[in-house]
């Protein structure tokens, strides 16, 4: 992403605009912390804002034409803007990233330069990358839509759409790399289309009919919303294929952050921000068919803690270059402020995570993150945080974690914690059918920052047939787990059935005689 641009006009770059791919990355990095962690206060007045939630209900006979329902602190935040979804017009086939730009509005904000100079290394890129391509100034630019598309030889196609406050005449753009522009007909001379010469004639003949695209990014490009200041809407599977590409450099870790956050469970995701009075940050979407939305963002909840204290750990280590040490030993806190004031839901059969911030944690947050992408000591970060992550089954069950829902089974329970820990957990069927004891039965739970074993514990006490057994140590709490030697596995099975096979108890589950 810090490759410069073609030394002269017929060089073609093999790894073109590669700054767009960093502000991409920018805006991934601050988007992949989300978690769909309800607030359990509402934020003071200030510095936090306090967004209206939308109304419970439509006004009736001469009420007021507004209503603002009191915020009962887990209801999702409403939306800042109301624009229509994003234009796919002159866009090319084919398009598996769009980002969507509102560079004039955002210059035109008190944040707008702080936003520009936290970009770092990648800001000088885009602008003279924008500004050279098109020939027009980024405070002209009322919107900037960029579609990246890949060719059959798998090299990624970039095609600008440039929408002015005013006719944009007076823009020349540079012929650089074998790029062409045109203005569309019946666009008042405010739109200008910038693309490779290969691609023109079929943009040309495809006119104002809008692009297609695959069916969970259509959904999630028809709830955008293009009055938002910056929208990044894309494919997990394009960044693991073709698009991996835009992952060069410092960013290149952000491939392993979004395999371990979405694994193949997100099939399309649509970021936007915007800052107005506040900062506003929303995450939506779209799962494969045998995930559920509300347990998409669940898992991003469970997997957030774990993410944010393995960056810590690693910039304990490696605190990176001194001018950007402080900010730097801030992201961790950042990332936990941001987790806590973000509130989600299902709406529509698609996750939807909200949050928002004082207008100033904008430009922190992506400062922070484009300092941790690519500070000198990136890539011994990631080795650090690995080599202090615990490795016995003993340490992950020390590991500090959450798990909450208000329905799911026994099974379906452990598989979650199993994910968070890192540790298999069995389920020894036959021996819980032997005392009546079903996996499928469910419950509700609700346990935050807490040891991952204490959570396993008051999962196998709400799963207890007796309810009267008052702990662990209880001979009334039939179910226990055993630590599995050989393959490193929890295995849940009965008090009974580990005194006939002769399997030893954790302490926990023993009396203090016992114990002795």
């Amino acid at each position: 992403m810090t490759n410069e641009l073609p030394r002269t006009k017929c060089e073609r770059s093999r790894k073109p605009w590669l700054a767009i791919g960093g502000l991409a990355a920018i805006l991934v990095a601050a988007g992949i912390f989300f978690a769909l962690r309800p607030s359990e206060s509402e934020p003071a007045a200030e510095p936090e804002p306090t967004p209206k939630v939308e109304p419970a209900a439509e006004p009736v006979g001469p009420a007021p034409s507004k209503i603002v329902v009191d915020d009962d602190g887990r209801s999702l935040w409403v939306s800042p803007t109301s624009g229509e979804p994003i234009s796919l017009r002159y866009l090319p086939q084919g398009t598996q990233m769009v980002l969507h730009l509102r560079p004039a509005e955002l210059l035109g904000h008190g944040e707008g330069e702080k936003v520009l100079a936290a970009l770092g290394p990648w800001e000088e890129k885009v602008v003279v990358q924008i500004e050279g391509q098109t020939g027009a100034a980024l405070a002209e630019v009322e919107a900037l839509t960029v579609a990246v598309h890949p060719a059959v030889d798998g090299e990624l196609h970039f095609t600008w759409r440039l929408r002015g406050a005013k006719p944009a005449s007076g823009w020349q753009p540079s012929d650089m790399a074998g790029r062409e522009s045109f203005s569309p007909e019946g666009e008042q001379g405010r739109v200008l289309v910038s693309c490779l010469a290969e691609d023109v004639a079929e943009l040309r003949e495809q006119g104002d009919a809008p692009a297609f695209f695959p069916r969970d990014m259509q959904r999630l490009l028809d709830r955008t919303d293009d009055a938002r200041t910056a929208t990044l809407v894309f494919s997990p599977r394009f960044l693991q294929t073709d698009g991996h590409k835009l992952l060069a450099g410092g960013a290149k870790q952000l491939e392993d952050i979004l395999a371990e956050m979405a694994g193949s469970k997100a099939t399309a995701v649509a970021l936007s921000a915007h800052w107005e009075e506040d900062f506003f940050l929303e995450l939506q979407s779209t799962v494969s068919l045998e995930e559920q939305p509300h347990r998409f963002g669940s898992n991003v909840q469970r997997w957030l803690p774990r993410a944010v204290d393995t960056l810590e750990s690693a910039l304990d280590a490696n605190p990176g270059h001194p001018y950007g040490r402080e900010i730097v030993a801030r992201f961790p806190a950042m990332l936990r402020h941001l987790s806590e004031f973000t509130r989600g839901e299902e709406v529509d059969g698609v996750s939807v995570l909200r949050c928002y911030l004082p207008t100033v944690a904008g430009h922190n947050l992506l400062t922070a993150a484009e300092l941790v992408l690519n500070g000198p000591e990136s890539s011994a970060q990631v080795g650090d945080a690995e080599s202090v992550a615990p490795q016995t089954v003993e340490e992950k069950l020390l590991r500090v974690t959450s798990l909450s829902f208000s329905k799911e089974t026994l099974q379906r329970a452990l598989e979650l914690l199993a994910e968070d820990m890192g540790v298999e957990i069995e389920i020894a069927g036959r021996d819980l059918q032997l005392e009546g004891i079903t996996k499928n039965q469910s419950f509700g739970i609700d346990q935050r920052d807490k040891p991952a074993g204490e959570i396993l514990l008051a999962v196998l006490q709400l799963a207890n047939p007796d309810r009267t057994a008052t702990g662990p140590a209880d001979v009334k709490q039939k179910l226990v787990y055993v630590l599995c030697g050989e393959s490193g596995a929890i295995v849940v099975t009965t008090r009974a059935a580990a005194a006939e096979r002769g399997d030893r108890l954790p302490k926990v589950f023993l009396t203090e005689s016992a114990q002795e």
